[in-house]
């Protein structure tokens, strides 16, 4: 295998701010518009009354500052995914009636519409078209039996979410869902990435029908013992980060094709981890990063940089720890004037978002150097 060279570049704690008292049940964090002079991120979260949270944040463009910049609340939710679909926040809740609610809301966090589907855990959520007419989006959960099931979504221009259409697969016990970009020969395509159920990562592509309302298998493969699965996406380009069976961080890459093969690329590992999350983005220069935020086998906070060829290969860049202790829950994000786009833009900050030890909600942003 060919040396590509790795750049130098590493990651930097800028600011942090803190919010409330949160469950360990759900924590997600998103960028939604990029930062110049100051950008906007969402937490979203179960609060200490068990109720879904949304809080919008200031981010200055070093990421020194993070200022809280307004809240909005919904009803009583144990899970929580969520994502921006044409600047409109999407969450994917399992609500008190256990059934998966998607809920959408104004960047200004203004409640606009909602939908329900049928009971589910382990909810994920990901767009898969990135035009307009109409805004599609997938879900993806574990059902009442246990199997897996993919739903596509469509968001008006006023926010109200309407079901399109379903599919099913075998038992899983985690799910996480990326779109596959267009340019690529991969339009209406998204990836699931599960926990099957021998307990092994398995990669499924999906085909969508330009309206949703079908859903095609049209390709899988498998790896090793996998669980705290994270799943980022670039094009056809896939990139899963787990604790492998060990116990230990090991990301690995592939390439989707528009037959439904994926083709495994490259593979890295890291120490022991207790829970996995990883962003995309790239530096000033352009080089394209992964980035694991981990909770470490000492339950602090450790992000590591890994560089991401072109080619799939990856190669470890830097790393550093943060001193809080006794995480719950680890998220990632990063700005981009497009989030989802093929090419963000660079000078990334990157923010986590955190339970601490003290069960608030702490969010540090970090820029690489």
């Amino acid at each position: 295998m060919p040396t590509e060279v790795c750049t130098m570049s590493k990651l930097v704690r800028k600011g942090t701010a803190h919010s409330g008292k949160i469950s360990g049940l759900g924590l997600e964090v998103i960028e939604i518009f990029g930062f110049g002079p100051m950008g906007a991120a969402v937490t979203a979260v179960r609060n200490d009354h068990g109720k879904l949270e949304l809080i919008k944040w200031q981010v200055a463009a070093n990421g020194a500052n993070i200022i809280p910049a307004g809240d909005a609340f919904a009803a009583p939710v144990t899970e929580i995914a969520m994502m921006v679909v044409h600047y409109h926040i999407v969450t994917a809740v399992k609500n008190a009636a256990g059934q998966l609610e998607v809920i959408s809301w104004s960047p200004d966090l203004v409640r606009e519409g909602s939908a329900k589907s049928e009971n589910a855990s382990q909810i994920s959520i990901c767009p898969f078209l990135y035009e307009n007419d109409p805004d599609l989006f997938a879900t993806g959960h574990r059902d009442l039996k246990g199997n897996l099931k993919v739903e596509a979504w469509s968001l008006s221009a006023a926010g109200i979410p309407a079901w399109r259409g379903g599919a099913s697969a075998g038992a899983v016990s985690e799910v996480a869902l990326g779109f596959l970009g267009l340019g690529t020969g991969l339009r209406y395509r998204f990836i699931s990435a599960v926990r099957n159920g021998s307990g092994d990562l398995e990669l499924i592509q999906w085909a969508a029908s330009a309206d949703g309302a079908t859903i095609k298998r049209i390709g899988s493969t498998t790896a090793g013992s996998a669980s705290h699965i994270s799943l980022c996406t670039l094009g056809d380009l896939i990139l899963t980060s787990l604790r492998n069976g060990a116990g230990n961080l090991e990301i690995i890459t592939w390439r989707a094709h528009s037959n439904g093969t994926i083709d495994r690329l490259d593979t890295a590992r890291a120490g022991s981890v207790l829970d996995v999350s990883a962003a995309l983005s790239f530096d000033a220069s352009g080089a394209q990063f992964l980035t694991t935020a981990v909770r470490n086998g000492s339950s602090f906070l450790e992000l590591i940089d890994w560089q991401v060829q072109t080619s799939g290969v990856l190669q470890r860049a830097s790393s550093v720890t943060a001193s809080t202790t006794s995480l719950a829950h680890v998220r990632s994000a990063w700005n981009s004037q497009n989030p989802g786009a093929v090419n963000p833009s660079p000078n990334t900050v990157l923010i986590t978002a955190l339970r601490n030890g003290s069960s608030d909600l702490e969010l540090i942003g970090w820029t690489r150097e």
